[in-house]
């Protein structure tokens, strides 16, 4: 049989304020540990970051109630007598108070993460007094952890409509708004709300989360400052505080920011996610992972810090544990290009040249306007002596560069020796003399492109090439000189330039490692 309990709030023993209090406190600890049981929440409180930061905001809206969430003032019982032990084993047990019985069992079902069974046991016991509004709160939150918005914001109307001011109930409703994306409400319940308790720090915290979202940084910084001053250690605040810092390009104030809020709530893997940013952007690629491993740990289903983590491992040079991390990612939603692109570039340093070409055309079918993917995947082309389709690559990526950028005469010149290496000559040539104008002023690169449409005597070429006083633009020069010669058949001439550009060993040149491979399949065929 169900528990009953008939009273009204007057009859509640002391202890009773005591387990309520409780129950409380394990029911905002659930709503941090599962958010799991909030996925029913249509969240798109999304700030204008990259989507990896959208889904955080399940965290920050379960963070609200741990610290948002105001019970009653809690009552210390008395310090209890020692019963005397009985011998007469005839003698009654003492007699279980239904109130303390009833807490300990929603207690127990909100402590496994089971706020439906919480629900079902906290009605039946009868609980949630109409005339007690802090129960009808505590209802209301366990209606939230079970997912249940419009459950949760009857009750919560119901609480004010009898008492218009009662904090717990404003801020609960703005946090359902928020969660609904009704911005304009949330923000007018949270205004409503200071207007009655103007220091109420987790009210502060949460208009600074709508300002920042609103890009109203200044007013955003405002509220979060005021909600530290009456609470230090209020983690919403110092994550606002830390999340502003990024925005305003100052990765060094964010990271101590975000230190404050993970002391303040270490389990709260946005923190870590967040400062994971910081500490990248500063170069500290350890200390980024690092902080990455834990928000994995706290929050092993979600995938954006599979992503982040992937990317910080590239630049470890972990590509195995990259490709890991994109794996994983790819795994669990396919639509994500970018994942792709990382994907190929993990591939292609460790040598996995035809599964790069695959994850680059797969991000480029997924975004054709990505310019970025198609000069490498136009590299790995000619890699693979694909020069036709590695042509095509070249082309698309100066058509889809901004035009504002500076003309890369290189990729001109490439564009063209591929054609050439595909046999294509005369459409070599007809390119060449359509984009003419681009070399206007280029200096070496315009002598190239002249040598290029007419490969007759290189003395002249040869000289200018050897001349150059920039070492980068001679060694550029010294690998389209040497395609030039392998075109026409010159192939020791060929092997001595890339073999000059292989010593000189510039990082970061694509004609450096073209020249390398140019050599090897060089050396390979004679």
């Amino acid at each position: 049989m169900a528990l009953q309990w008939d009273g009204g709030p007057s009859c509640y023993p002391a202890r009773s304020v005591v387990h309520r209090n409780r129950l409380a406190r394990e029911t905002r600890k659930m709503l941090r540990l599962f958010p799991d049981s909030l996925d029913a929440v249509p969240f798109h409180l999304i700030y204008s970051l990259p989507m990896r930061f959208a889904i955080h905001l399940l965290v920050v809206f379960a963070l609200f109630f741990v610290f948002g969430c105001a019970t009653p003032p809690e009552v210390e019982p008395p310090v209890p007598e020692v019963p005397e032990i009985s011998d007469d084993p005839d003698e009654p047990d003492a007699p279980v108070d239904p109130v303390e019985e009833a807490y300990e069992a929603v207690s127990l079902a909100v402590m496994l993460g089971k706020p439906q069974e919480a629900i079902e046991a906290f009605e039946a016991a009868q609980l949630a007094d109409p005339g007690a509004p802090e129960t009808q709160v505590l209802l209301a939150h366990l209606y939230l952890a079970a997912g249940d918005l419009a459950g949760a914001e009857t009750l919560l109307q119901e609480v004010l409509e009898a008492n218009p001011k009662d904090g717990d109930a404003l801020f609960s409703l703005a946090l359902i708004a928020g969660a609904r994306g009704e911005s304009r409400q949330e923000q007018r319940l949270l205004e409503e709300l200071l207007e009655i308790d103007p220091k109420r720090p987790e009210a502060l915290a949460a208009l600074g989360e709508v300002q920042l979202r609103s890009r109203r940084f200044d007013p955003a910084e405002r509220s979060f400052l005021a909600a530290l001053d009456h609470d230090p250690r209020n983690s919403t605040a110092l994550l606002g505080m830390g999340n502003l810092a990024l925005r305003r390009s100052n990765p060094s104030r964010a990271e101590q920011y975000l230190d404050r809020a993970i002391e303040a709530a270490p389990d709260i893997p946005r923190g870590h996610a967040d400062r994971s940013r910081a500490r990248a952007i500063q170069g500290k690629f350890a200390a980024a992972e690092a902080d990455l491993n834990r928000a994995v740990e706290l929050e092993p289903d979600f995938l954006w810090h599979y992503y982040d983590r992937g990317v910080v491992r590239m630049e470890r040079n972990n590509f195995a544990g990259a490709l890991d991390d994109f794996n994983r990612v790819i795994d669990r939603d396919p639509s994500l290009f970018m994942a792709f692109v990382y994907r190929a570039r993990a591939y292609d340093q460790k040598g996995e040249g035809d599964l790069a070409m695959a994850d680059y055309k797969t991000a480029l079918e997924l975004r054709p306007d990505y310019q970025p993917a198609l000069a490498p995947l136009g590299v790995l082309k000619f890699e693979a002596q694909q020069f036709s389709e590695a042509a095509e690559r070249f082309q698309a990526a100066l058509e889809k560069g901004n035009p504002n950028d500076p003309t890369d005469y290189g990729l001109l010149l490439l564009t063209s020796l591929s054609l050439k290496m595909a046999g294509e000559e005369a459409r070599a040539r007809r390119y060449l003399e359509e984009r003419g104008r681009d070399f206007a002023g280029s200096g070496l690169y315009a002598d190239m492109a002249r040598y290029y449409a007419n490969p007759g005597s290189d003395a002249f070429i040869y000289r200018q090439v050897t001349r150059e006083e920039d070492r980068f633009t001679r060694l550029r020069a010294s690998f389209y000189l040497a395609g030039q010669y392998e075109v026409l058949g010159r192939l020791d001439s060929a092997r001595a330039l890339y073999l000059d550009i292989i010593d000189a060993d510039i990082r970061g040149l694509m004609e450096t490692r073209l020249a390398r491979r140019r050599y090897e399949q060089l050396r390979g065929d004679s």
